[in-house]
C-alpha cells in the first residue's frame, strides 16, 4: 500500500476531448431522431446524447441516447429536481461510524478487499450486491435499466443511516468506481471516511480476471475497464493498492 499525491490527467485523458466527439457523432448518426420525441410520436432532429445512467463515463452503447435540446434540458431538469440516479448526493452528512471507501476499475478488487478487511457486523455498501438482491438476477449481469434506480436509492438510504446518530455498525465499507480525483474528493469532504483505498489493479490483470469469470459480460466490462483507466486521476491521501 502507498499513500500518493495527485496526479492530473489532461481533458481528453478524463474522457471530455476528442474519443467522446466520436462516440458523440456515432451515435447521432445511427439513430438522428430525439427517441423521447419518437416514442411520443414526433419526429424531431436530435443533437445531444444523453447518458441513460447519470454516469458520464459510462459511454457503453445500451447507455447512451440521442436527445433534442428540449427534450435533454427537461431530462436534466427532471433528475435534478427528483434526483433519479444520485451517484453523489448532496444531502448526505459525514458518516458517524468508521467508514472506508473502496474504489477502483471493474474487476480490481473492490469487493474482494472489503470482503477480506471487514468484519463480522461491519456493513458493506456495494450497489452491485444491492441491486443483484432487489433483481433476483446475477450479481453482474443485473438489468441496469430496470434495476439501477432503485438499487441507487436503496444505496443513498444505507449512507444516509450510516450518517445517523443511531448507526449500529462497527464500522462501513463503501464501494465505488470513482476515477475522478475530484469525484474521490466530493466523498471525503462528504462522508468523512477514515480512508479511501484506490485498487490499482493493472488493466491487463482486471481484464484476465473477466475472462476468468463467465458471470461477467465481457466486451462491456472490457469496455468500462479502459474508460476508467483513462479517467483515472491521483488524489493526494489516497491509499494504493497495487
Amino acid at each position: 500500500m502507498a499513500i500518493v499525491g495527485k496526479h492530473k490527467l489532461t481533458t481528453t485523458e478524463r474522457g471530455y476531448g476528442w474519443t467522446w466527439q466520436k462516440v458523440r457523432r456515432v451515435v447521432l448518426a445511427r439513430e438522428p431522431l430525439c427517441r423521447f420525441c419518437k416514442e411520443a410520436g414526433k419526429m424531431t432532429v436530435a443533437d445531444e446524447v444523453d447518458h441513460i445512467d447519470g454516469n458520464s463515463f459510462n459511454n457503453e452503447r445500451e447507455n447512451l441516447r440521442p436527445l433534442c435540446p428540449p427534450c435533454h434540458l427537461k431530462r436534466t431538469a427532471r433528475d435534478q429536481a427528483f434526483g433519479k440516479h444520485q451517484w453523489r448526493p448532496e444531502w448526505l452528512r459525514p458518516s458517524t461510524i468508521p467508514l472506508v471507501i473502496v474504489c477502483g476499475a471493474p474487476a480490481s478488487g473492490k469487493s474482494t478487499y472489503a470482503k477480506e478487511h471487514a468484519g463480522p457486523r461491519d456493513l458493506v455498501i456495494d450497489l452491485d450486491v444491492i441491486a443483484c438482491s432487489l433483481s433476483g438476477q446475477s450479481l453482474h449481469g443485473w438489468d441496469r435499466a430496470k434495476w439501477l434506480t432503485p438499487a441507487i436509492r436503496a444505496r443513498n438510504e444505507m449512507l444516509g443511516d450510516i450518517s445517523r446518530p443511531t448507526a449500529r455498525w462497527p464500522r462501513a465499507w463503501l464501494i465505488v468506481s470513482e476515477a475522478r480525483a475530484d469525484n474521490r474528493q466530493w466523498w471525503a469532504d462528504t462522508m468523512k471516511p477514515e480512508r479511501i483505498v484506490v485498487m490499482e489493479t493493472k488493466p491487463a490483470e482486471c481484464m484476465a480476471r473477466v475472462r476468468a469469470d463467465t458471470t461477467r459480460p465481457r466486451e462491456s466490462t472490457f469496455e468500462a475497464i479502459g474508460k476508467w483507466w483513462s479517467a483515472y486521476e491521483r488524489r493526494e491521501g489516497d491509499e494504493v493498492v497495487r
